[in-house]
């Protein structure tokens, strides 16, 4: 079956459970998700929502206990692992390699042998984290901030229709968080991207579609201003907390 990247992301109840007996976990719960390409959609919500889970499905890393998660119009887990570039929220790069070399085995892992365009996906990676300064150097030599876009520049380098981000500006300074917004932006443009983030202000200024998430489950959903309908609260911290469970 082919993709087709115009569908961008589409999961139907799904839910994921951990464990057995009296430990079971429920992670996330019927939850309903879509993301389109030429957009940038956030998942909000406090540590311990299911935001991460819900990711990693998304990635085809692991499978929902029921429900069904659709890339690009594909459902099998290897395939989905082809079309997604993951940026998880702590790094997972060999820091013995370069920041070049991360990004290369990357591109050499999704592509075809030519070297020529493996080498274009790579500076075009590169280029858009804003690393060709450090490309290198070892990873493990790099600050937490470069480490993470390092982070960043791996999963783009297979140029991928998809985009999902775990928390993406930890260990970022100020500067840097102004940088790759801009640039998430700019990759939304020809991306289905979807971030996710316990910082109001990061969904305020990247994202056009937020799922607020709570216990595993869809709070609400919708554009800033259809939550704050919604909630009747005068901005989204406060409809945030009235939906989490954090407002007093």
């Amino acid at each position: 079956m082919l993709s087709d990247v115009s569908k961008g992301i589409k999961v139907e109840h799904f839910t994921k459970i951990y464990g057995k007996g009296s430990s079971i976990c429920e992670a996330c719960s019927d939850v309903d998700f879509v993301a389109l390409p030429g957009k940038v959609t956030g998942i909000l919500g406090p540590n311990g929502a299911g935001k991460s889970t819900l990711l990693k499905a998304i990635c085809g890393i692991h499978y929902g206990t029921s429900g069904s998660v659709e890339v690009c119009g594909l459902s099998d887990a290897m395939e989905i692992r082809c079309l997604t570039g993951y940026v998880p929220e702590s790094p997972r790069l060999e820091k013995w390699m370069t920041v070049r070399e991360a990004v290369t085995q990357e591109a050499k892992l999704h592509c075809a042998s030519d070297m020529r365009e493996i080498d274009s996906l790579v500076d075009s990676a590169l280029k858009i984290a804003e690393l060709h300064d450090v490309a290198d150097k070892k990873i493990s030599t790099l600050s937490k901030g470069y480490t993470q876009r390092t982070s960043l520049a791996r999963a783009l380098g297979f140029n991928p229709p998809v985009l999902v981000m775990d928390e993406y500006s930890g260990g970022l300074d100020p500067a840097q968080i102004v940088k790759i917004r801009k640039a998430i932006k700019k990759l939304a443009e020809k991306k289905t991207v979807v971030l996710s983030t316990h910082h109001i202000e990061d969904a305020l200024a990247i994202c056009d579609s937020i799922y607020i998430m709570s216990r595993g489950k869809i709070a609400a959903h919708g554009s800033v201003d259809e939550i704050l309908s919604m909630t009747k609260k005068k901005n989204l911290e406060q409809a945030f907390l009235f939906l989490t469970g954090g407002e007093d």
